[in-house]
């Protein structure tokens, strides 16, 4: 008998430290761990200075491909919410890494565009400089797209791909495949709509 509380005890107690707070809305980098099942979590930080995750599984995630250099699959773009965060996650595929991101959530008709109307992805709120890594997460308030509502996402990247000896075969433009934003030009910067799921309790 008292096996088996200290049993209990041991798989309760991870739970009791966790204080949770609001996590901070900056990328959150993932180590990639080999399985193909893409993971959605959200990041809670604690009052002692503990990290925790917390699985988000009360709505389907929206996918696209990110295409480089217009033409090829350099990886995905998964999009999904909870109650609280929008979560945007760039996952790169074969010999494809990340090494900038920049994204827009938010109001389509909001996105920054330069004056002929070509997006700019430099003054998109959340960016990201990485070192040849294969995901990286954005989690980003639900107030940019409401639960229930509907909006756009503009999901940049510079992606490179690399030989087997980790030199650098080319370096591409990347971005979330949607329509152009820009329709009357050459500038084939991509957004895609997204509509906020309601969660379940």
């Amino acid at each position: 008998m008292k096996k088996k509380l200290l049993s209990i005890a041991l798989l309760t107690a991870p739970f009791v430290f966790f204080s949770c707070k609001k996590a901070d809305v900056t990328p959150v980098q993932n180590a990639s761990s080999g399985s193909n099942r893409t993971e959605y979590v959200q990041i809670i930080n604690s009052d002692n200075g503990g990290r925790g995750i917390r699985r988000v599984d009360n709505c389907l995630p929206t996918e696209v491909n990110l295409i480089a250099g217009q033409t090829m699959i350099a990886g995905t773009v998964t999009v999904t919410n909870d109650a609280e965060y929008i979560y945007v996650t760039y996952t790169t595929t074969g010999s494809w890494v990340l090494t900038q991101t920049h994204l827009y959530v938010g109001a389509c008709n909001l996105i920054p565009v330069n004056n002929p109307g070509n997006p700019i992805p430099g003054q998109f709120p959340y960016s990201g400089t990485h070192n040849n890594i294969t995901t990286v997460s954005y989690q980003v308030p639900i107030s940019k797209i409401p639960v229930g509502s509907c909006g756009c996402i503009a999901a940049h990247a510079v992606v490179k791909e690399l030989n087997s000896s980790g030199g650098t075969i080319q370096t591409q433009t990347g971005w979330g495949q949607g329509t152009q934003i820009n329709m009357g030009s050459g500038n084939w910067g991509m957004k895609f709509d997204y509509c906020s799921c309601v969660p379940e309790p």
